[in-house]
């Protein structure tokens, strides 16, 4: 019987099939945007897809002159053991900290949005 080799390294990011895979997944379905744990569940109970863990709707935020930027790590995290299905959120562009927290949350999709304030006026 012929054996494979053992990996010594872990790889650092997923594969081609399972970054495709993943989105393979949301093809066709609805993303639901959520606020609460409570809401995550009615949406997964309703048959979507994903959610998308949001404090407030960013364009309200600046609408009223506040600042949108990644939604509270606490409320995610709730969010994450709420459902089963994947949770998305959102990280301003080129804030690589957001991106960080995101991931260490175990976040299933970042989405680095322009519909949240930059960083800074220059990026």
């Amino acid at each position: 019987m012929r054996q494979h080799p053992v990996a010594t390294e872990t790889p650092s990011t997923g594969t081609d099939r399972v970054k495709r895979g993943m989105a393979e997944q949301l093809k066709g379905g609805v993303i639901m945007d959520v606020v609460t744990p409570e809401q995550a569940k009615i949406a997964e109970d309703a048959g979507a897809v994903a959610v998308m863990a949001l404090e407030r709707v960013p364009a309200d935020i600046r609408a009223q002159g506040g600042i949108a930027r990644m939604s509270d790590p606490d409320m995610i995290d709730g969010i994450i053991g709420a459902v089963s299905i994947p949770v998305m959120a959102k990280a301003r562009i080129g804030h690589f900290v957001e991106a960080q927290v995101l991931q260490s949350l175990g976040v299933d999709y970042i989405d680095e949005s322009e519909v949240l304030t930059p960083a800074d006026e220059a990026h």
